[in-house]
């Protein structure tokens, strides 16, 4: 499930599935082992009248990501974890966040002795991760073998082309990324359709059709892209120069025409947003620029980012690889990347709160509301970003404008404690330390 889920509404479905994809031989989330574990954790936090030597989730599955996906031989821990680990709310993060098959790698780690019900559901998620992605790359075979026989150029995007150049196997995907020239669609559109695909036509947008059909492993999507603009943010990608700058790789042995790393890296960071900067698109960030720092070339990046009218964006975001996850940089990158003035720390505090948040409250976001229509070039178009997610315009076709408006509203309301707060520690100039937000 996606955080951009709708809300509550997706905190049952979610305990379903969890419990759904925990091993059934151990009864984990039901079973004697998971609910010690729980006692204990409740026990602990009335025994220090509410919670003090609770080990949050926050910083304990950031503590895990660094020693078991930092580039290089496995890192120790650094200092023990000490405190009640709350072992039932560290597998509810990790799910929702989806981040819980790469987690895995981390538990490799033996500074920390995991509980063994708790191993097993991530290994699970592991294995059930790697096993999807192999369904969805065969799928992509044959996808590219079609357009390719009807002389249809093609670049993938994101998915496994994003996963070979960091997270690997275990990067969660739910579907296919393809991008194609405008003037081509018609002919992808028939060769789809004639494939077995059904057009989802209530999910289309501006810029790319959505595919669907039955496979064996359960839906196969894909997502096929005629353009990659942002037209209510006024990201402005130059589709021309990514076609020309594009290359053919071999990924997992299927040959593919994929983006040059800048653009990928710069297409991705466009995605923030429109996940409201979901940690599992920061975690693919993060390790893209760990893994292949040596060929990321910053300036250009940033130089590259203004030319699309994403500069406020990608500054934020790279100085938020740098302050949270001590991402190598050089010191002028780290400078330009920096924010000026009081409404820039404003937007770079609310992007890092918002990356926070999901790990600490991922069932009471705040900020997480409020940070995707900060993070534009153009001022004068925040105004109109937050009238029209006021009025239940755009997000999920499944769900009525009353609704959305309904539900925007209220959590509006409720995150201007939040908000507030970001909005006063802004003043300061704390926002330019690397560290996480307190």
């Amino acid at each position: 499930m996606a955080w951009s889920a709708q809300g509550g509404q997706g905190f049952s479905r979610h305990v379903v599935l969890l419990n759904k994809h925990m091993p059934r031989a151990s009864q984990v989330l039901d079973g004697a082992p998971m609910k010690s574990l729980a006692r204990k954790s409740n026990q602990a936090q009335a025994s220090t009248g509410g919670g003090e030597g609770r080990v949050h989730p926050g910083p304990l599955i950031e503590r895990f990501l660094r020693a078991g996906l930092d580039a290089g031989p496995l890192r120790p821990l650094g200092a023990p974890v000490s405190g009640d680990i709350d072992w039932a709310t560290l597998c509810t993060v990790a799910y929702r966040c989806r981040i819980a098959p790469i987690l895995y790698q981390s538990f490799r780690n033996p500074a920390l002795a995991v509980p063994p019900d708790v191993l097993h559901w991530f290994r699970a998620q592991h294995y059930e991760a790697v096993a999807r992605n192999m369904a969805l790359l065969n799928e992509l075979r044959e996808v590219l073998a079609w357009f390719s026989g009807a002389s249809i150029p093609a670049m993938v995007l994101k998915g496994p082309v994003l996963g070979s150049l960091g997270l690997g196997a275990a990067r969660v995907s739910s579907d296919l990324d393809i991008l194609v020239r405008n003037a081509d669609l018609r002919s992808a559109d028939a060769i789809l359709q004639n494939r077995g695909y059904r057009e989802w036509a209530h999910r289309h947008n501006d810029n790319h059709r959505f595919y669907c059909r039955c496979a064996t492993f359960g839906m196969s999507v894909v997502e096929l892209h005629f353009d990659l603009s942002d037209r209510l943010r006024s990201y402005r990608p130059d589709v021309d120069g990514i076609w020309h700058r594009s290359r053919m790789a071999t990924v997992s042995q299927v040959p593919m025409r994929v983006p040059e790393l800048t653009d990928h890296l710069l297409l991705t960071i466009m995605q923030l947003p429109h996940h409201h900067w979901a940690v599992r698109l920061v975690v693919d960030l993060w390790q893209v620029a760990l893994r292949q720092g040596d060929l990321i070339q910053w300036p250009a990046l940033l130089e590259r980012a203004a030319g699309w009218q994403m500069s406020t964006l990608t500054r934020a975001a790279v100085h938020a690889l740098w302050a949270l996850f001590a991402v190598p940089m050089a010191p002028a990158v780290v400078e330009r990347a920096s924010p000026v003035g009081y409404l820039e720390r404003l937007q770079w505090r609310a992007a890092k709160c918002a990356i926070a948040e999901q790990l600490e409250y991922p069932f009471r976001p705040r900020v997480v509301w409020l940070v995707p229509f900060l993070m534009v070039d153009q001022v004068r178009r925040m105004p109109a970003i937050l009238v029209r997610r006021s009025l239940g315009l755009g997000g999920s076709p499944d769900e009525s404008p009353v609704s959305k408006a309904t539900r925007r509203g209220l959590a509006g309301v409720a995150a201007l404690p939040a908000i507030g707060k970001v909005l006063v520690e802004s003043i300061g100039r704390s926002t330019l330390r690397p560290g996480w937000p307190k």
